[in-house]
């Protein structure tokens, strides 16, 4: 799901703020909504209560990622004697996909982001002096502050997401679908069945389907087609292979298939990319 998320995105950033002791002494140490109205990311960097979002409860502490969606009933609470103090990153975004040379603006499920509500991160200085970094980023105001804002707020959820993602692959299930992965990469000339696939997963079709997704954001056979026409894009500049050739090479059994398929995720037909 990671890669997919990434690969979609496009990004609005509302507001950068830091609440700190003296906030948390102004207002109170319990934040409670019965509906959120902004999806909003969090980093505590000292202190430590419970977020309670839509009935459950999450445990915070310093060094810890959280975050939540619009439309949840929510509740932030923490102690007098150790307040959370935290950055927030207020922030909306949409999920923008390409067909062929047409774009299509797509609204995000409920879900804010592609981990976990709470993630503890081990580094904990260097989430401390990035945050800062962003806030201070974003205050100055200066030329260019917005985009800059943005690039250095995609870093940090990429280092979330890769902390997430090291954490599923000790999972069973993230491992099987690693090493369907790394035999479709390995294999991708050759014919690939579902079945096949499942098999070496040790699942039924249908669930390994569905894990594949969950863990890839693809479909088996949207990544198949991809890892394909990644391949055949460099076999295109092999001037001596026909349209023919390269889709044999990348298996592709009627190069007329192969030429529609390529034409429509990538834009152009075979023979004008190759001569871009």
């Amino acid at each position: 799901m990671q890669h997919a998320f990434f690969d979609r995105i496009h990004l609005r950033i509302i507001d950068v703020l830091q609440r700190d002791r003296t906030y948390s002494g102004s207002v109170g140490h319990v934040i409670r909504s019965p509906s959120t109205h902004i999806r909003s990311f969090l980093y505590a960097y000292e202190g430590k209560g419970m977020m309670e979002l839509g009935g459950v409860s999450y445990p915070l502490s310093a060094g810890c990622v959280f975050h939540f969606p619009m439309n949840q009933s929510l509740l932030i609470d923490s102690s007098p004697e150790q307040p959370l103090c935290y950055f927030t990153v207020r922030m909306d975004y949409k999920f923008i996909e390409w067909e062929g040379m047409q774009i299509r603006s797509v609204e995000p499920d409920d879900r804010v982001l592609p981990f976990d509500y709470v993630v503890p991160m081990p580094d904990k200085e260097t989430m401390l002096g990035e945050m800062q970094r962003l806030h201070s980023l974003w205050h100055s105001k200066q030329p260019g502050y917005e985009w800059g804002t943005k690039l250095a707020f995609m870093n940090i959820l990429q280092r979330v997401s890769e902390k997430q993602q090291l954490q599923e692959e000790h999972n069973l299930m993230a491992q099987s679908i690693l090493k369907c992965k790394d035999y479709i990469r390995n294999h991708y000339h050759e014919p690939l069945e579902r079945e096949t696939l499942a098999r070496k997963a040790s699942l039924s079709t249908s669930y390994f389907s569905v894990m594949f997704k969950k863990h890839t954001g693809y479909s088996p056979v949207q990544y198949i087609t991809k890892i394909r026409l990644d391949k055949a894009k460099l076999l295109l500049r092999q001037k001596h292979l026909t349209i023919a050739d390269v889709a044999r090479e990348v298996g592709f059994r009627d190069p007329l298939y192969f030429a529609k398929v390529f034409s429509h995720e990538i834009g152009v037909p075979p023979r004008e990319y190759r001569n871009m």
